[in-house]
């Protein structure tokens, strides 16, 4: 079982704002970006784990969820479950795979996603 973090998850108010402090006074690159039905995705990229912006008309703006990525997320599931956790809902496909989230013991949501290998192959390095 391997988990590891990919990306913290905000809720922005001004995707565009938030892009360009992002990228023109933190350093962050531009990956790829998202159109959705009510909002739109920025991920911005660092050596190390990325920032996932997210506005959306259906959100509080704010920190979301930090989300990782998973080899096996049935396996991490049965894990989770044999130590007193449990998800806080049904796995979900998505675009990009299959996720469900997990609260951690101070309720911070933690994105578990087991990517496609299409996704893998284009966007993880």
């Amino acid at each position: 079982m391997k988990i590891t973090a990919q990306y913290t998850t905000l809720i922005v108010g001004n995707l565009k704002e938030s892009t360009a402090f992002y990228r023109d006074v933190l350093g962050f690159r531009e990956g790829y970006h998202v159109d959705l039905p009510g909002g739109a995705i920025t991920i911005m990229e660092t050596d190390g784990a990325s920032v996932e912006l997210i506005m959306h008309e259906a959100f509080e703006v704010g920190m979301y969820s930090i989300g990782t990525d998973v080899d096996d997320l049935d396996e991490v599931i049965r894990h989770l479950e044999a130590n007193g956790y449990h998800t806080t809902g049904p796995i979900i496909p998505t675009t990009v795979g299959r996720q469900t989230f997990v609260l951690d013991p101070n309720g911070v949501r933690i994105c578990l996603i087991e990517h496609s290998d299409e996704y893998r192959k284009k966007y993880m390095h």
